[in-house]
């Protein structure tokens, strides 16, 4: 079964929710593992947007390449690795421990409770971990998309992106203390801080390799 095949008996949206609520209850521990993967993935895609923004920029660079290195990055990290790669891991995972239960019962579970976790709790997981990555290097990149489009000079771009990146990060923090119960400052330090962190240390990298060059 791939990931499409999953979704192919679907016939409407109402469908899909249907069945996600209905895993819901089937197994409730599923919400804070797909929580927990969007959160995780979408912080590691808004710092590998981060990365590319500040190590690809120069006065010279074209908006539009700027742009598509950041959408590069949210197709390639979350369609192809924190979807597709999450899906295959976690169905694996799944079916391993359906076919243990099977051996202990000695008898096939196809339709059972367990049967429909092992067969739907990977796509739900692989969509939110997915998501969780597509979204913001796609937002980071709407400055120069406005650049390339409307003319804006591509120093204001790279300067709005930044501040949307480290807004998302704040975000980011804020929805973790919610979740933890920490104080809502605190946490938005900590993400805030980590992506302020990311830029300094690839400024002084691409500092260094100037001078080397030079």
């Amino acid at each position: 079964m791939t990931l499409l095949a999953g979704w192919a008996e679907f016939r409407s949206l109402k469908d899909i929710v249907s069945s996600f609520k209905e895993l819901g209850k089937l197994y409730p521990d599923i919400r804070p593992i797909a929580r927990r993967m969007f959160v995780t993935n979408a912080f590691d895609s808004i710092l590998a947007t981060l990365g590319a923004d500040v190590g690809g920029y120069s006065r010279s660079s074209s908006p539009l390449s700027m742009a598509m290195s950041m959408i590069g990055i949210g197709i390639a990290m979350g369609l192809f690795s924190a979807m597709i790669g999450v899906y295959l891991s976690e169905r694996a995972e799944r079916i391993r421990e359906l076919r243990d239960l099977e051996k202990k019962v000695q008898s096939s579970l196809k339709g059972s409770i367990y049967w429909k976790i092992a067969r739907w709790a990977p796509v739900y997981i692989a969509l939110w971990s997915g998501l969780g990555v597509l979204i913001f290097p796609a937002i980071i990149a709407i400055p120069f998309l406005l650049s390339y489009l409307l003319g804006i000079a591509i120093s204001t771009a790279f300067t709005s992106s930044l501040i949307i990146a480290l807004i998302l990060l704040a975000w980011l923090g804020y929805y973790l203390s919610s979740i933890s119960g920490d104080p809502p400052g605190r946490s938005i330090l900590r993400t805030v801080l980590a992506g302020i962190g990311g830029i300094v240390v690839i400024e002084l990298l691409k500092e260094i390799l100037h001078v080397i060059a030079a």
